[in-house]
């Protein structure tokens, strides 16, 4: 009985040692993951790629991005902003960060959408212009700082909360938009006020519905880069475009917490910030405080890719802070709090930011950040394997429910609907996740894939905070996509009727 009883222990644990050896076969024989990356640190981001980029040439197109915007910026030294500091490198930086990166010192929502209709040049220093404007919480608050955290949601779907194990609804999660100097300029020197703005996107987007193009000449209708470099006179919103040496229009989000005491501050990327509150007695106070940075959108247009190369990063630690978000329903909270989620970081993206990490110095606090995933050219529905390009991309905690993270619609309003919802060559394409969701602005709004040129709740009244007995910002966007479904539905009887008369 003993020796029956070894002889099948003996062949239990062959058989289990085949099964992992097998496994362990099956796993080395794996196509591997290809590793050749190629990452410049420059203090000028990439312009542009070719047009049938992969998976690794767009993640090393993002780092490239990434690294060129948190580079130490000059303004503290010749008072330019979106201007790198040529005499820093991250090789010879004895610090974690600069005090300063050139990405903070891009214009914040509120510059370039002031209330006072007055746009500033660039190069100023920060100036926030709210209708109501926000009351210093102390003598000593500032409100100059470069960071200004005035969204406290996801473009009005829901509030995003940290540690909510510990804390519940202690430390929420705030967001600041900013652009860069290519694109400011641009508004500034086209379309400074808010109705020579309006009246260039809604020429914009009535010629999308007429002529599925920006501006109707022929010769740029069959162009496949149409939406770059169109003539001023056409009087229609065309970002410039990024091509050779000419960085186009570059857009950010990010999105800051505060510590808590469970949080190692040495890992994180933090800076004085403002920050707001409602007053006692009414109206809107601002503070100073350290936020930590958790996660970064980086969006540009560029002349192969006129449709934005979106890309996403975030803090390594974000899926185990139990982060988590309540839905919001009319500007109020519903429900309790629920788990974000988000599609797997793919193998190929996963290795360009172990390859960054290997390259950054010891101490770089960019070891903590990681890339989530790009888009460039988008697919159409139900392309959703394409190899080339992620057709659901979201931030953990940008993107965090299912209306944001997994966006395939028509609307934003009907955020699943399949329908399409931009405009790409000529052609309506049903794309998902970010570059979806900001093509409904392009192609309903004529705002060239940009939140921050539309005419919701800007110019910006008062910060989030402040926005009470006030119709909430995702049903602002709600009826403004429906005011613009009709429009379009306006538009395209009245060509078919015209089509329709001998």
């Amino acid at each position: 009985m003993k020796k029956t009883f070894i002889i099948a222990a003996i062949c239990l644990a062959s058989f289990l040692l085949l099964r992992c050896d097998n496994k362990t076969k099956n796993f080395a024989v794996t196509a591997p993951v290809d590793t050749n990356f190629t990452i410049n640190f420059s203090p000028r981001p990439p312009t542009d790629l070719d047009t049938g980029a992969g998976e690794r040439e767009l993640s090393q197109f993002a780092w490239e991005e990434f690294l060129a915007l948190n580079w130490k910026s000059s303004f503290n030294t010749n008072s330019k902003r979106d201007y790198p500091d040529s005499t820093w490198s991250y090789k010879d930086s004895s610090a974690a960060y600069p005090e300063l990166n050139v990405w903070e010192t891009f214009a914040h929502r509120s510059e370039l959408r002031p209330y006072s209709d007055q746009m500033q040049p660039f190069n100023n220093a920060p100036h926030y212009s709210y209708g109501n404007a926000p009351s210093p919480a102390t003598p000593s608050s500032s409100f100059t700082l470069f960071n200004n955290l005035d969204e406290n949601n996801e473009i009005g779907s829901c509030d995003m909360y940290a540690h909510v194990n510990l804390y519940k609804k202690q430390y929420q999660v705030l967001y600041e938009a900013k652009v860069n100097s290519s694109e400011y300029n641009y508004i500034l020197n086209t379309y400074p006020t808010k109705a020579r703005l309006l009246q260039a996107t809604s020429k914009t987007a009535e010629n999308i519905a007429k002529y599925n193009a920006y501006y109707p000449n022929p010769s740029t209708i069959a162009n496949d880069n149409s939406t770059c470099d169109c003539p001023t006179s056409a009087n229609v919103v065309c970002l410039p475009c990024s091509s050779g040496k000419k960085t186009g229009a570059i857009e950010i989000k990010a999105a800051w917490r505060m510590l808590t005491p469970k949080d190692d501050s040495t890992k994180f990327f933090t800076r004085k910030v403002i920050s707001y509150a409602k007053a006692p007695g009414g109206g809107v106070v601002y503070h100073n405080s350290t936020y930590a940075l958790i996660g970064l959108h980086i969006i540009q247009k560029t002349v192969n890719y006129p449709a934005f190369i979106f890309a996403t990063f975030e803090h390594v630690n974000v899926i185990q802070d139990s982060m988590g978000y309540a839905l919001l329903k009319n500007g109020v909270e519903t429900g309790g709090l629920k788990t974000p989620s988000r599609d797997p970081i793919r193998p190929i993206t996963q290795a360009a930011t172990d390859y960054v990490h290997s390259k950054l110095p010891a101490n770089s606090i960019w070891r903590n950040y990681r890339l989530v995933g790009v888009q460039a050219k988008p697919v159409n529905y139900p392309d959703t394997t394409n190899k080339k390009t992620n057709f659901f991309l979201s931030n953990y905690v940008v993107e965090s429910d299912t209306t944001l993270s997994h966006f395939n619609g028509g609307g934003i309003d009907s955020p699943h609907n399949h329908r399409p919802n931009l405009l790409f060559k000529g052609k309506f394409i049903s794309m998902g996740g970010c570059q979806g969701c900001h093509g409904v602005t392009q192609k309903n709004a004529g705002t060239d894939f940009s939140f921050l040129l539309d005419t919701v709740g800007k110019p910006i009244l008062t910060p989030d905070i402040g926005n009470v007995n006030t119709l909430s910002k995702l049903a602002q966007y709600i009826n403004a996509n429906k005011h613009a479904e009709t429009r379009i539905r306006f538009i395209k009887a009245a060509l078919a009727k015209k089509a329709a008369k001998p």
